[in-house]
């Protein structure tokens, strides 16, 4: 019995020092910068030891709690949330429940970097990288995901070509390292390098939509989580021949543990219209005057068009106002004449509208301690300030994981969305193009008569001197062109954790574009009867014709991109004796892309009954002017193996490299160059924690980093093969055969081209991150680059492309980041960062025959220019020669008596002056966030800085077309009657015949110093006003948060001189959309 008695008695004690030794905690974890609101997913772990190891953890749920097991002995646990400062919680005897109030702090040190092949821990990482975490607080409201980019990293340049919906952004890390091969970065999502995100030259936008969308412009913004920029070898290199530009990595959202959770977003935007005063163009009275006094001149130049020509001719008084003037004509003519200057259309009005853009989100996103998921459905239709011009978006997006056992974890995840725009149709003069047209109409022409009927401008010219009928606005009822594109992306992932330090990962990835473009005119528009003017032969019985028949035109082009990625990789992630760390990771990829598009053409159509004509062709050359059919088909496979690892000692010191292997069937021919080695090497030494400074408690961070590598870049489009077209000609009389042009000779030994970079960085944080620094200078020298080499004519070819051309970049970049005040209710935080790169094309060939420059020596986006000191007394430019003499351009281009230059090729291309680079030399932005209890107040500022662009001149002084409108330039030209005019005069081919030739005919006034200008400027480029409803208003109708915003993008820029445009980013191209206004309201809720 007393066994018994003592036997339960120890038991007893034994469970109460087992209960007294461990226990159960819980809590909720909040975000303290928002309202108090729960944070879900955040860590929460006991830390042990002196290495502070993880030995238990867990991760709040949906609500933000969390439960916890805690020893006795434990003293406190840690909570961590990415975007937050971590905090260390004393745990108190006796307490059970704990609140937690983390506070953000952007600058804190992230706890890992995407790299898309890894997840790295940041205290380790030896590259330079930035991570750019995706929210409307930060960023903006963004159409595009690339727009989300501009100012805010430093090293990144980002311009806006255009306004146009969906158009997408040129964008450059750390310069330009190829001259005719891929120049845009490499974009990744979840891991999967993507394909077709090349973007189109923008020089010409005669065609207002003709900016074909890449691949990243169907992402949804409201699905990406954050964006990590990579920037040097250290981080490139394990990407291969596809990195040398720099490679940006898209993460995004996912699904946490906890109840689900539902959020909706939905934005409304307004812009104003256009405002084409900025053009500066001639009201219809100075018009009217200006085509009075041309008619009085000696200036003959298509002397029949214009509105005044037009009625002197109708009235029979055109050579009595040429030998009397005014006075001379009849009163009736006068008052029509009159009338025209009383008239006045408002272009801006007709032709630009306010536009309403919509865009909704809905997501839905949660998980278990084994699975989590995330789906969103999102819709966008974007209108432009053009009228007729629109983009409409769909988005859908699945995303799951599972963990099978405590192994094996699958994953999958598809995105798909479909893009619809509608726009005018194209014209290669540009007449149809909205933006274009503005600034060529006369303001007395009135597109509709008294009976809503068209009137016709004939002044817009066909060819030569023809008048043919065209309606702005006929053309918008009657031609149309329609695109749809179609995206997925699908993703598998599985994972094997073999041990807690080693695993394998497997990833394949299934990306699918397709577009179909559709282009119709019927036969009652300009476009058809354009068509139909240039399609003219002469018949054998002398009659003059078209051979297309009667009715419209379709063309439509159907294109399909399909490309797979499969990758597998081993990960060891290691530490020993508590003091290093080891990390290597070794995998294999293969890479499959094929693309098919199919062109036809067909005409005499009939939209009501779909049908169409045969077309007749009076010759073969005819015919290959005209395909009706055109189909293409590439097919390139790449393989590669790759490691890379880092090791670290002491969380100190870390050191590592990577090497990747790159073969393409693109350079097949010599094997030897089928294959690229590219590789690594950095280190990292973290100052901070050497015990000399660890003690100093202001210093948080302090760490220097440096890299060297190897990356890669290939030219999709060259070959090593004999590439020609291949169609019907005649070489001997009567005889008709197959025959192959090709004017590059092939070249077996093309291979990569390949870019060396060295970087050399440091980070700075103080004050528990109140201010924090980092400074990077890079050197890139790119060799290898593909370029053409010309070759002696007897050789059958004119030129071959070899790997001969070399440029570098060098630079610096800075980012700053202050919390400039931080209380209770109020927080302003300051991000600068500046990003300075200079370019240098070191080798490169020019034509023998080429009279423009090179660029060797000089930026690959460099300008050059005849340098002028104004006008002589005849209204002449001057030149200036290299020895400072002014000249007229026949001293100058030495012209004989037809008006050529008798100077060699290469002493014309030594006339021209070194203008500067179309790259700008100093890229930023500048942001400020100010939070105020539940409101937040940000202004993001973006500037560039040393930029030239070229303008087209305002008019041209050889053949200036007085039918069309002008701006005010031209008040200002030289004359008789106003020597003081400081623009070129009228000419006539009798005064200077010499030079009137190289004005007319060898575009010699656009080459002009006077028409390259800088391009400086300073945007604002978004202000934005947040409110966080209060959570115990909205939690009473079950909703757990709710915001509500205002922002306005593009309030106003601050430039160098650019009168007669619209705006900075896009004066050198007048056919380009300019980029609007916007006033966006927002509303984001989550249930």
């Amino acid at each position: 019995m007393r066994m018994r008695t003592f036997m339960l008695l120890l038991m007893v004690f034994t469970m109460n020092l087992l209960f007294a030794q461990e226990h159960t905690i819980t809590g909720i974890v909040v975000d303290g910068s928002m309202g108090d609101d729960p944070l879900p997913g955040a860590t929460v772990s006991i830390m042990r030891g002196n290495d502070k190891k993880v030995t238990q953890g867990t991760v709040t749920d949906y609500d933000g709690k969390f439960s916890l097991k805690v020893d006795a002995k434990d003293k406190t646990f840690q909570v961590r949330f990415l975007g937050f400062e971590t905090q260390d919680v004393k745990i108190i005897a006796g307490k059970t429940d704990y609140r937690v109030v983390l506070q953000s702090d952007d600058k804190v040190l992230s706890e890992v970097v995407v790299t898309g092949y890894q997840e790295l821990d940041r205290r380790k990482l030896t590259s330079a990288v930035t991570t750019l975490k995706i929210d409307d607080e930060k960023i903006g409201a963004v159409k595009n995901i690339d727009q989300a980019l501009a100012g805010q990293i430093a090293g990144l340049s980002s311009i806006t070509a255009t306004g146009a919906p969906g158009a997408p952004v040129k964008i450059r890390i750390r310069g330009t390292a190829s001259i005719n091969g891929t120049q845009e970065p490499l974009w990744v999502l979840d891991g999967i390098p993507m394909d077709g995100t090349d973007i189109p030259s923008m020089d010409d936008l005669k065609d207002i939509d003709n900016i074909y969308q890449t691949s990243i412009a169907g992402l949804n913004p409201s699905d990406i989580d954050n964006i990590t920029v990579l920037k040097d070898a250290a981080a490139t290199a394990i990407y291969g021949a596809r990195a040398a530009n720099g490679v940006i990595v898209i993460t995004t959202k996912k699904g946490r543990a906890g109840k689900p959770l539902i959020n909706f977003s939905g934005k409304v935007t307004y812009m104003p219209k256009t405002d084409i005063d900025r053009l500066n163009l001639l009201n219809s009275s100075e018009k009217v005057d200006l085509e009075l006094g041309l008619l009085s001149s000696n200036y003959t130049y298509r002397q029949n068009k214009g509105g005044v020509a037009n009625i002197l001719s109708t009235q029979g008084e055109t050579a009595a106002y040429k030998a009397g003037g005014w006075n001379a004509l009849s009163e009736a003519t006068k008052a029509m004449i009159n009338q025209l200057r009383n008239t006045t259309t408002d272009w801006n009005d007709i032709l630009f509208r306010n536009a309403l853009t919509q865009e909704y989100n809905v997501s839905i996103s949660g998980g278990s301690d084994k699975s989590d998921y995330y789906s969103s459905v999102g819709y966008s239709d974007e209108q432009g300030t053009v009228k007729g011009v629109g983009n409409t978006r769909y988005n859908i997006t699945l995303k799951t994981n599972y963990q099978v056992n405590k192994m094996l974890k699958v994953g999958a995840s598809v995105y798909a969305n479909e893009r619809k725009q509608n726009t005018y149709l194209t014209d290669s003069n540009g007449f149809t193009n909205p933006v274009y047209y503005s600034r060529l109409a006369n303001p007395y022409f009135t597109p509709f008569d008294e009976n809503g009927r068209y009137n016709y401008d004939t002044n817009v010219q066909g060819k030569e001197d023809s008048s043919l009928d065209f309606n702005i606005f006929e053309e918008r009822a009657n031609a149309n062109t329609k695109r749809r594109d179609r995206s997925m992306m699908a993703i598998l992932n599985a994972e094997l954790r073999i041990t807690d330090y080693l695993k394998l990962t497997s990833q394949f990835g299934l990306q699918e574009d397709s577009y179909s473009l559709s282009k119709y005119a019927n036969e009652n528009t300009f476009a058809m009867r354009k068509e139909k003017l240039f399609t003219e032969y002469m018949t054998a019985d002398g009659v003059k014709k078209s051979f297309l028949p009667d009715g419209g035109m379709h063309k439509t082009t159907e294109y399909h991109n399909r490309q797979w990625t499969w990758k597998a990789m081993a990960e060891l992630v290691k530490k020993f004796n508590r003091i290093h760390d080891v990390n290597f990771m070794l995998g294999t990829e293969v890479r499959h892309a094929k693309a098919n598009s199919i062109y036809s053409a067909a005409y005499g159509y009939d939209s009501r009954t779909l049908t169409t004509q045969p077309v007749i062709f009076p010759s073969q050359t005819w015919a290959d002017a005209y395909p009706l059919h055109l189909e293409t088909e590439t097919e390139n496979a790449y393989v590669s193996w790759y490691a890379t690892g880092s090791y670290s000692l002491l969380n100190r010191y870390t050191f590592g490299g990577s090497v990747r292997f790159d073969g393409s069937d693109v350079f097949g021919v010599a094997k030897k160059y089928r294959y690229l080695p590219l590789y690594s090497v950095s280190a990292l030494w973290r100052a901070s924690e050497e015990k000399w400074l660890k003690d100093v408690k202001w210093v948080d961070n302090l760490c220097f980093r440096t890299s060297y590598g190897l990356q890669g870049n290939i030219d999709k489009n060259t070959s090593p093969y004999l590439i020609g077209i291949m169609k019907k000609g005649t070489i001997l009389p009567g005889i008709t055969e197959d025959i192959i042009n090709s004017e590059t000779a092939p070249n077996p030994n093309l291979k990569w081209e390949k870019t060396e970079n060295m970087n050399f960085g440091f980070d700075l944080a103080l004050f528990h991150n109140a201010v924090t620094f980092s400074l990077d200078y890079y050197y890139r020298h790119s060799t290898d680059l593909i370029g053409l080499k010309m070759l002696p004519l007897e050789s059958g070819f004119s030129s071959t492309t070899i790997n001969w051309a070399s440029m570098n970049n060098k630079g610096v970049e800075m980012a700053l980041g202050t919390r400039n005040i931080h209380t209770k209710h109020f927080n302003w935080t300051t991000n600068l960062n500046v990003g300075y790169n200079q370019n240098k094309v070191i080798k490169e060939t020019v034509a023998q025959n080429a009279t423009y420059p090179g660029r060797e020596g000089y930026p690959v986006g460099a300008l050059f220019a005849y340098k002028t000191a104004g006008l002589d007394a005849d209204g002449y430019p001057l030149f200036v020669t290299k020895d400072g003499e002014k000249v007229s351009a026949t001293d100058f281009l030495k012209l004989n008596g037809h008006g050529a230059s008798t100077l060699t090729a290469e002493e014309q291309r030594n006339l021209y002056t070194y203008m500067g680079s179309t790259d700008p030399k100093w890229t930023g932005g500048f942001i400020n966030t100010f939070d105020y209890k539940n409101w937040q107040l940000g202004l993001n500022f973006i500037f560039n800085f040393g930029m030239k662009v070229r303008v087209q001149p305002s008019y041209s002084p050889s053949s200036y077309d007085r039918g069309l409108n002008v701006n005010r330039d031209i008040l200002n030209r030289w004359s008789a009657e106003n020597t003081n005019g400081t623009f070129t005069k009228l000419m006539v081919n009798t005064e200077r015949p010499r030079e009137y030739v190289q004005y007319n005919e060898y575009n010699l006034y656009s080459m002009l110093d006077t028409w390259v200008k800088d391009c400086n400027y300073v945007r604002l480029q978004s202000m934005r006003l947040g409110y966080k409803l209060p959570t115990q208003w909205v939690n009473r109708i079950g909703v757990k948060s709710a915001s509500l915003s205002i922002e306005a993008r593009n309030l106003f820029v601050i430039a160098s001189n650019y009168n007669n445009y619209l705006d900075p980013e896009t004066m050198g191209n007048p056919y380009a959309q300019p980029i609007p206004k916007s006033f966006i309201f927002g509303v984001n809720v989550n249930f």
